[in-house]
């Protein structure tokens, strides 16, 4: 309970009619300050009988499924059984995979109505969420005080991996909605197989499917239909913030948008996400069944809180593919401590496979490191900060030593330039 504006005046009239009693000589102002402390009490006791058992209900007004740094609008919905209008404070509690403003919100409801009260929500973290209790407070109908409650909204939210937004300018790939035969693709039929949800239309071979009665794939020798692995880090490191989200959610979008471009092109694609240990992991496959695999599967997982081992995922990744493929480590390149794992990870995979490490540059240490001096202390930061960059540096050489691509970039500019080296080494045929 919470006083309210009317019951400081009770108070502090009371106060005043007691200060003039003690002071004054006439017998009559003696008890007069029992006047508003008595209308206080009882007030506040009717209140608190009427208050009890609030007659209010919240729930949230959202979408089942959210995506992942997609900001999307919901609204408290808060809905009156009693006769009278109510007038509501409360604090928007949220799941610890949503962000939102945690100022005071007041809100009125209507007698025997509903009143809602719109929120932007800024999913942060994969999974299911369940929303929790709402911290509330509802004023009394004689305005003394208010009487806190918990309103439980009973919802739940699944926080998936974002989606390409828009079509991607590259080659073998259109603005439809239905691929097309890449160029190139030759022309001298190698199988015939069973169609795969997401194969392009233009390769059904529509004879054999109408002598089978189901649809049928035709597969040409000349084509390059490559072998694509993501390698995700999720140890404790993943944790650090990038942007809007940490960086196992900026991996997990970029793996979730990547899968739909490698599908389009009729490769294949398979998922790794590793810790200390492997914590999910599957062979390449076909189509949209397997990106939205992939996408189940990351939002089941979660930042773990032990050092990565990149060296125990390359052994996990080396038994579960069979053929040549290309590998995309998206890591972490700014820490030197798992450099030497991370170059060991790339001598057990390349060869045969070709490896591409990937990860957040971050702008914090190289802005340290230009930083303008101001005291004595700035001059030692610059020197850790540049120091602390030439390491990270001499890691990345290292890895391109070793026929690792080496793509490191802002986290705005992160997923068109893996994008962009995928492109480049489809093209080039390296693979």
């Amino acid at each position: 309970m919470h006083l309210a504006a009317r019951a400081y005046f009770l108070v502090f009239l009371t106060a005043v009619l007691a200060i003039a009693a003690i002071w004054s000589s006439e017998a009559s102002l003696a008890q007069l300050w029992r006047i508003p402390a008595l209308l206080l009490l009882s007030g506040l006791a009717l209140e608190g009988a009427f208050m009890r058992r609030p007659r209010i209900e919240a729930r949230l007004a959202t979408v089942a499924r959210a995506f992942l740094g997609r900001p999307h609008p919901a609204a408290f919905v808060f809905a009156n059984h009693s006769g009278r209008p109510l007038e509501l404070q409360y604090a928007p509690a949220t799941p610890v995979s949503f962000e939102t403003s945690s100022e005071l919100r007041r809100v009125r409801v209507p007698a025997r109505g509903t009143a809602q009260d719109p929120i932007m929500l800024l999913p942060v973290r994969l999974g299911p969420q369940a929303w929790p209790s709402v911290p509330a407070r509802l004023l009394g109908p004689l305005q003394l005080a208010w009487w806190g409650c918990e309103l439980e909204p009973q919802q739940r939210t699944v926080v998936a991996p974002d989606s390409l937004r828009a079509p991607v300018k590259s080659s073998g790939w259109i603005g439809g909605g239905r691929p097309r035969r890449v160029t190139g693709a030759g022309s001298e039929l190698h199988q015939l197989r069973d169609y795969v949800r997401g194969d392009p239309l233009a390769r059904v071979d529509w004879k054999a499917t109408a002598r089978s009665g189901s649809l049928v794939t035709r597969e040409f020798s000349e084509d390059q239909h490559l072998d694509v692995l993501i390698a995700i880090d999720a140890g404790r490191l993943s944790r650090v913030r990038a942007g809007a989200l940490d960086r196992f959610g900026v991996y997990a979008n970029l793996a979730a948008r990547f899968a739909e471009i490698v599908t389009h092109h009729d490769d294949r694609i398979g998922l790794v996400v590793y810790a200390d240990r492997p914590l999910a992991m599957w062979p390449p496959a076909r189509g949209l069944p397997a990106v939205i695999r992939l996408r189940h599967t990351l939002e089941e997982l979660s930042v773990q809180g032990a050092e990565s081992d990149p060296t125990a995922a390359a052994v996990s990744i080396r038994g579960l593919l069979q053929h040549r493929a290309l590998i995309v480590m998206l890591t972490d390149l700014d820490d030197p401590n798992v450099a030497i794992q991370l170059a060991r990870a790339v001598r057990l995979l390349a060869p045969p496979h070709l490896v591409v490490v990937a990860g957040v540059e971050g702008g914090e240490i190289s802005a340290l490191a230009r930083h303008e001096g101001r005291d004595w202390q700035d001059a030692w930061n610059a020197l850790a900060a540049a120091e602390h960059q030439e390491r990270a540096a001499s890691q990345r050489r290292l890895l391109q030593r070793l026929g690792a691509p080496v793509v490191a970039a802002p986290v705005e500019h992160l997923e068109q330039a893996v994008f962009a080296r995928y492109e480049a080494l489809r093209r080039s045929r390296r693979v």
